[in-house]
């Protein structure tokens, strides 16, 4: 998961989106967490960043079979 959230961060800086900060635990109630985090001037510009069928396309690549390398997840927004 690391992997394909630095690759996405990557890929999202070129396209000017904001960076991905990708962080893991070492010690926590479940270990192997892995968080990534992304600042946007507002929510607008963080749904708008969807809205392109080329750079989702590009993102999916990305993160294509990413759900073999869950267990759980949630996403918080604020």
């Amino acid at each position: 998961m690391v992997e394909k959230y630095l690759a996405m961060s990557k890929l999202g800086q070129e396209m000017g989106m904001g960076k991905i900060r990708v962080m893991t635990d070492v010690s926590a109630e479940r270990y192997w967490t892995v968080v990534s985090e992304m600042e946007v001037a507002d929510m607008d510009t963080f749904m708008k960043m969807g809205e392109d069928p080329e750079q989702m396309k590009k993102f999916g690549e990305i993160m294509k079979d990413y759900h073999d390398l869950v267990d759980h997840g949630r996403r918080e927004i604020y």
